[in-house]
């Protein structure tokens, strides 16, 4: 019984009778005096004296925490039990095979379990005030304790309730010394308390309002950590408390675990702590967040990391941006893991899991928009965590292969089943399908999803749906956890890194090329003020200047360091692989894991609903991701290939093949952006990057040439397709549907003319592109291509024209010293901001322009691509647009189109020059050898010459003058321009005289009545008006409608008029004596 006695003492730190060891045991011994005496009276003057056993260990509790509670002791009552735990259990280590002490040790666990719980629960044990107020929350100051929070963490983390009343937190007097005594004698949780208390209160409401009570405080806290800090305790505690079921179905099951209707509050609500608890622990982020009133993390980290930036040693900023990233990967993993994973595990807690995600990514869906407001919404750092956490998810069933799981349980009805992301889903523009198309087809899934949800399985009870008809509209629809996580990480990625990825292109670029600009303009402007008081006032809004662009580029850096983690783009790149790999085996039908071997083209029609209901994010988010890094981390495809399995060819047949079909992608906006990543995946060699035409590419990606061009020939799709699909592209962006679309489109262009100069360059590819053209008989996608670059062309050089002069115009009001010192400040300021945007838009237009001539180069360097161009109605047009520029670029207009520093716009009139007479020569070389092998007269000479706006002979001459003096025409190009100039000249006097012998009493029968010009092919329209052929074919390559009536027209329905064609002939026979 001795034993014991000593066992019950050290695991209740209490004893009956003083004894002189008593002093220098911790935690100290509390003498029970009063209970001895009572156990003494009870036994009487002949009874034993009383001793510390089982019989009376219920009293001795009793006594300790209730009766006659020690005052002043180090440990506060819940504290005291915990440690009380932590004794007990180290006993019954110590008890060995000593099986009587190990049962009086469980009975004591027992009754410390019992008597934590009436502390905890019923309020029955006595606690100081602050004590009351903290409650259950005095566990997670354990749990905080045991996963190694600091103390002085700790006493920030608990002074709240230690404030005196209507003061402030309290550091001084009686409420500091409390404070300071409670966290010293904080236990940090023992090994099973938890369990065992969550277990054994099980029933109790309390257990619910204390696992509430402590979920919202750790977010409170975790609110107020960013990555430099360490949230670890935080989450570590979280995630203990949440392994535990009783603990983690009241977590879920409180107020605060997620606002009931984001959508019409406020997407943002998901981040604070009193309406969302898990929300602010998916908040610690690199970004911060800048909306007016939301919490600040602290250490701050674009202070510590990111202040100065560009005067910081790359390595240091490399070394902060590495230990950020590693930060974040233990805070996501332990999201996932410890929080995320524990409660699907739970067949109590999974659906609650699966209602957040869905419930903070449908309530956030306001991010999707082209613009929203960032108080409405939740912060990009949030989200980025909310994907990375479910790109972990998918992890298991990433690989494509046909062995996957994914492919037996993934289901495009979840698109239109309900639940999740019902709502997300109804403002979403779909890849092929018109709007009430895709509400028929959701109906029908619906009303499929319902028979089969009631229909009897097998066996008895009611089966699953198959796929496109899953689930019914509840919480988890009924789909297969693999499908819902598919949804969710795709809309996720949508509207958080994807969406940051733009933000961080878009705004944040232009932000931080602004406040640099403005500082540049600032300080030259500081340079010519005299005046004290101007001086000053333009000193203070430098400061505030660099300021705003020092944090500008403080965040820029922070949305990098977070976006372009190697594991993260790792993890998004494998996700999206998967996104091709179904996408395609849903367009053909094919078996799951058959990826490129299943593609053909074209795909077979109609496409199929299930495809063309798809939200059109999935296709364009990959892009996106593809575009965004390749440029800036191109590295980062070759590591993810090797690490994840990620293969780029796949994406270039994937992309080749949705280019290639408008019955799938309708949007020619998102078909031209697939050729857009393509662009940045063109191999370049280190002699091409330079200046002049040779630099076509924005940015070379990394690796070998030789591992990039193979991407390009990496499948006999690509290389029978490509070159035609993009051809085909460059006319069907004219009638793209997105804002901006004017503009958009030529940048579009110069993307697809890059790739078909490289291309050009393949024997393989070239090969297919002239069979095309044949096969076309010249006219076709070939013959509406050729009409779109002269288009552009012509719009492209009369804008750089129009933009040179008013440069120039602007350089001389500024070189004017007399002008300049009159004119106010605001004024002077326009000017130069409209300089600056004038320079910038003729940097964008020569780009374009440059692009349109390159082209034009190549395909009048074989006879099939030239054909098209030699065409009577293509002829006289590629004629105009050249002699029209001829004339700017060599003639007395040229003084407009100087300015100071050209190359500052990429202006380069010497390169203009030699592209278009590079042109005229191929155009004519190949035209004459066309004539000789026919026996038919060349028809290109005669063109440029018979032009009456623009051509002169002399300016053949000077443009011959300008090159040679260069050095830019061998002697070969200098003898064939001076012969086109002759001959030109030739048959520019030959129609003149023509024109002088047919006279002016033309028959008003015998004139177009689009050009007014004598006819030789006259046809007649639907409208019954008579045109010449040519005219009203070159209407036709631009707007498919009659020019009369405006009713839609093709060539098929025009008639030729033989006999008037007979008349003409003669007429012009006798005019001319013949």
């Amino acid at each position: 019984m001795a034993d014991l006695e000593l066992v019950f003492s050290r695991i209740f730190a209490v004893a009956l009778y003083s004894a002189p060891d008593h002093a220098n045991r911790r935690p100290p011994v509390v003498v029970l005096s009063s209970l001895a005496q009572e156990l003494a009276a009870e036994a009487g003057p002949d009874g034993q004296k009383p001793v510390l056993d089982a019989a009376v260990l219920d009293r001795v509790v009793v006594a300790r925490l209730i009766e006659s509670p020690p005052a002043d002791y180090p440990q506060p009552p819940i504290h005291y039990l915990m440690g009380c735990f932590e004794r007990a259990s180290e006993e019954y280590r110590r008890a060995g095979a000593n099986e009587q002490v190990k049962a009086a040790v469980i009975s004591a666990r027992d009754l410390i379990l019992n008597y934590a719980g009436l502390a905890l629960f019923a309020g029955i044990v006595a606690q100081p005030a602050a004590l009351e107020t903290r409650g259950s929350l005095q566990l997670m100051d354990g749990l905080l304790l045991r996963y190694g929070l600091p103390a002085a963490a700790l006493t920030s983390a608990v002074a709240p309730s230690f404030a005196p009343t209507g003061g402030s937190r309290g550091g001084g007097g009686d409420a500091g010394v409390a404070l300071a005594v409670y966290v010293g004698g904080a236990v940090a949780m023992p090994t099973g308390f938890l369990e065992e208390l969550a277990l054994r209160h099980e029933s109790d409401e309390g257990l619910a309002d204390a696992a509430a009570k402590i979920v919202v405080e750790l977010a409170r806290l975790v609110s107020r950590i960013s990555p430099l800090g360490d949230p670890s305790p935080h989450l570590s505690a979280l995630a203990h408390l949440l392994s535990l079921e009783p603990l983690a179905r009241g977590a879920v099951g409180c107020r605060s675990w997620l606002p009931t209707d984001l959508r019409a509050a406020s997407g943002r609500a998901v981040v604070l702590p009193g309406a969302c608890w898990l929300g602010p622990l998916f908040n610690i982020s690199p970004i911060p967040d800048d909306v007016r009133g939301a919490t600040a993390q602290e250490p701050p980290v674009l202070a510590q990391c990111f202040s100065g930036v560009e005067g910081r040693r790359p390595g240091d900023v490399n070394n902060a941006v590495s230990g950020l990233r590693l930060a974040m990967r233990n805070i996501t993993g332990q999201l996932t893991n410890g929080v995320v994973k524990s409660l699907l595990k739970m067949r109590s807690t999974k659906s609650d899991m699966l209602r957040w995600l869905g419930g903070v990514l449908d309530g956030n869906a306001g991010r999707s928009k082209l613009r929203f407001d960032p108080v409405a919404v939740a912060p990009d750092g949030f989200l980025a965590n909310v994907a990375a956490v479910l790109l972990k998810l998918c992890g298991p069933f990433l690989d494509t292969s046909a062995s996957s799981p994914f492919w037996k349980r993934v289901d495009p009805g979840f698109v239109a089943a309900g639940g999740l992301l019902d709502a997300s889903y109804g403002g979403e523009t779909r890849l092929a399908a018109a709007s009430d198309e895709e509400a028929a087809w959701r109906e029908r899934v619906r009303s499929n999803a319902s028979a089969s949800a009631s229909a009897p399985a097998p066996g008895g009870g009611s089966g699953p749906a198959s796929p496109t008809g899953a689930g019914g509209g509840a919480a988890d629809g009924g789909f297969h956890f693999i499908c819902q996580s598919f949804f969710l990480t795709a809309h996720a990625l949508h509207i958080g890194p994807v969406r940051s990825m733009t933000h961080l292109e878009s705004d944040l670029a232009h932000n931080v090329h602004f406040l640099r600009s403005h500082v540049s303009q600032t300080e030259a402007m500081l340079q010519e003020l005299t005046n004290p008081g101007e001086r000053a006032m333009a000193e203070l809004g430098l400061k505030r200047a660099r300021a705003q662009l020092d944090y500008m580029q403080a965040r820029y850096q922070a949305f990098l360091a977070v976006l372009l983690d190697p594991v993260l783009v790792g993890d998004i790149l494998a996700f999206y692989r998967l996104m091709a790999a179904w996408l395609t085996s849903l367009a053909t039908g094919s078996p799951g894991g058959s990826g490129a071997a299943s593609l053909s083209l074209p795909l077979p029609e109609p496409a199929p609903q299930a495809f063309t209901c798809m939200p059109e994010y999935f296709v364009e988010d990959m892009c996106s991701v593809l575009l965004f890094v390749s440029r800036f981390a191109p590295q980062l495809l070759s590591s993810a290939a090797d690490g994840a399995g990620v293969r780029l060819d796949e994406f270039a047949v994937f992309f080749t093949t949705l280019m290639a079909s408008p019955k799938y992608i309708r949007s020619a906006f998102l078909r031209s952006k697939l050729s857009e990543v393509l662009e940045l995946w063109l191999p370049q060699n280190e002699e091409e990057e330079g200046v002049g035409r040779a630099a076509f590419r924005r940015r070379a990606a990394a690796g070998p040439s030789a591992e990039l061009a193979a991407l390009f020939n990496c499948h006999p799709l690509v290389v029978q397709h490509l070159t035609p699909v993009l051809v085909r592209l460059y006319n069907d962006i004219e009638h793209t549907e997105r804002e901006g679309a004017f503009y958009f489109k030529f940048n579009m262009r110069t993307t697809i003319a890059n790739i078909l100069k490289y291309l050009w360059a393949q024997p393989h590819h070239r090969a297919v592109w002239l069979s095309s053209v044949r096969g076309e008989e010249f006219r076709g996608n070939s013959e509406r291509f050729a009409n779109m670059l002269l288009n552009d062309l012509t719009y492209l050089l009369d804008e750089c024209l129009k933009l040179l002069k008013l440069l120039r115009e602007a350089e001389e009001v500024r070189a004017d010293e007399a002008r300049w010192a009159a004119m106010s400040r605001e004024d002077r300021d326009e000017l130069v901001s409209m300089q600056e945007r004038n320079g910038n838009n003729l940097s964008a237009m020569i780009r374009s322009a440059t692009s349109v001539i390159d082209t034009l180069i190549i395909i009048t360097e074989e006879p099939d691509t030239t054909r098209t161009l030699l065409q009577p109605h293509m002829v006289e047009r590629l004629r105009d647009s050249l002699n029209y520029f001829l004339k700017y670029l060599v003639g007395p207009e040229r003084r407009q189109l100087r300015v100071r520093n050209p190359e500052k716009y990429n202006f380069n009139a010497r390169e203009l020059l030699r592209g278009l007479v590079t042109v005229y020569l191929h155009v004519d070389a190949i035209d004459r050898a066309i004539a000789a092998a026919g026996g038919s007269a060349p028809a290109f000479a005669a063109a440029v010459g018979g032009d009456k706006r623009s051509f002169k002979p002399e300016y053949f001459l000077e443009a011959l003058s300008v090159l040679d003096a260069s050095g830019l025409l061998n002697v070969g190009q200098r003898d064939q321009l001076e012969s086109l100039s002759q001959r030109a000249l030739a048959a520019s006097s030959v129609a003149e005289a023509e024109d002088e012998v047919m006279g002016e009493d033309v028959p008003e029968d015998f004139t177009c009545a689009i050009m007014s010009t004598i006819m030789k092919d006259p046809v007649r329209l639907p409208s019954g008006v008579v045109v010449d052929r040519p005219s009203i074919l070159r209407h036709l390559l631009s707007d498919p409608t009659d020019p009369f009536n405006r009713q839609p027209l093709n060539e098929e329905q025009l008639v030729p008029e033989t006999q008037l064609a007979e008349r003409i002939a003669a007429w012009r026979r006798a005019r001319s004596g013949h």
